[in-house]
């Protein structure tokens, strides 16, 4: 894939399936895939539908009754469900076809797995929705399910360059998807542009296709964590603000919000509480099968007792309450903040997911736009975060800001 990071939306079948003949062996998306035979005559049976002639990804961690769930871990090797996950069954219902389970990190954690960034086969393409993000990127499929616990969407939508979208917090179910986490755990998908995320936001909520009311207001949010980004995220930042302004966005400037400063902490001890009494079954009887890097995410889980969780979730609650009214007491259709600390890092790491945390925390909606390219010539855009239960009104936003930014795809 040439450093250009734009993609075509009107790709047909015929050359997606040669797509991935030609650069499965260098990005390496797919942990489980249906025959070219078998996928082509699945069209001819798929019902109509908003995703009709759609080829959809499935992350590895959430099951599929006709392809192996496999969770990136040797312990779930060739196991196989017996039903589809709920997002899946209604993507088919839909129309879609799934063609294939994506390769995910280790249970959607962060030991890195075999796929590789499209643009730089030595660069990562993030985590856990590794696979997901590639081969939307690589354009060897339209759309991709992934799961975000703590930045798995936005983050290797940010690496890969293309639309990365977390909608609100227990708006879809998690039936027969493998979590991590039941505070924060979310589906999310990935596409090519956010016209094609709003119709897979209707697919999975029936949501109408009518604009939302949009305050053509936005406000400019650096977090208490600003320190980690680096000059191509603070130059995506300030581009992608003088081109809302230009596009008649009135952007607001905002300090970073005291309630969320603790927010990142008190995640941090509510995730290893959770996950260590997640993977109890694992723990137990195949330990030897889990890597270091999880092993030791265990071994830290045990300093955290259960009043140090309430004490976490009182903080959170507090925070998501003050997030509300302050979003509402300023009329902001979103907050516009990085995505990623730049651009994609090398292979041996999924990258850091120190802009995703508190968002994820608060249960809100985000959404990742690609934006243009930083120093290495990989992709850098930013990140969209909205309200609870505003999900249409952030991707009225994302649209807006899409548009602005000129990008053809």
């Amino acid at each position: 894939m040439s450093n250009d990071y734009r993609v075509d939306p009107n790709n047909d079948l015929a050359e997606e399936l040669e797509r991935v003949s030609a650069r499965d062996s260098v990005v390496r998306a797919w942990a489980a895939r249906h025959s070219d035979a078998n996928i082509i005559e699945a069209f001819k049976v798929a019902p109509d539908g908003l995703l009709s002639g759609w080829t959809v990804g499935v992350k590895d961690v959430i099951n599929t009754f006709d392809l192996p769930t496999e969770r990136g871990s040797p312990i779930y090797r060739e196991n196989q469900p017996v039903s589809d996950a709920a997002c899946v069954a209604m993507a088919r219902e839909a129309g879609a076809v799934v063609t294939g389970k994506t390769v995910t990190t280790e249970f959607a954690l962060f030991t890195p797995n075999i796929t590789t960034n499209p643009y730089d086969p030595s660069r990562t393409p993030g985590g856990s929705s590794s696979g997901s993000a590639a081969a939307v990127a690589d354009r060897q499929v339209r759309a991709a399910f992934g799961t975000q616990t703590v930045g798995s969407v936005i983050r290797p939508a940010a690496f890969c360059g293309v639309v990365g979208f977390k909608p609100t917090r227990r708006l879809l179910p998690l039936a027969g998807v493998a979590t991590l986490s039941h505070a924060f755990d979310t589906v999310g998908w990935f596409t090519r542009d956010v016209a094609d995320s709003t119709t897979m936001f209707q697919a999975m909520t029936g949501a109408g296709a009518s604009p939302a009311h949009l305050n053509r207001k936005v406000g400019r949010y650096l977090s208490h964590q600003w320190d980690a980004a680096a000059p191509e995220t603070m130059e995506a930042i300030d581009t992608s603000c003088a081109a809302l302004e230009a596009a008649g966005v009135e952007i607001i400037d905002i300090d970073p919000l005291p309630d969320l400063e603790l927010v990142f902490d008190a995640a941090n001890a509510i995730l290893h509480y959770e996950i260590v009494r997640v993977f109890a079954w694992e723990r137990t009887h195949h330990l030897d099968l889990i890597s270091d890097l999880v092993r030791k995410m265990f071994v830290n889980a045990t300093n955290i007792d259960h009043d140090d969780y309430l004490a976490a979730q009182t903080v959170l609650g507090t925070a998501r309450i003050a997030y509300q009214e302050f979003m509402d007491a300023n009329h902001l259709d979103a907050l516009l903040t990085p995505s990623a600390p730049g651009e994609a890092p090398p292979l041996k790491t999924t990258g850091d997911s120190v802009f995703n945390r508190v968002w994820t925390s608060l249960g809100v909606p985000t959404i990742h736009i690609p934006m243009q390219q930083g120093p290495s010539g990989l992709p850098v855009g930013v990140q969209l975060v909205g309200q609870s239960w505003c999900d249409q009104r952030l991707l009225a936003a994302a649209a807006v800001a899409e548009q602005s930014f000129g990008i053809a795809r």
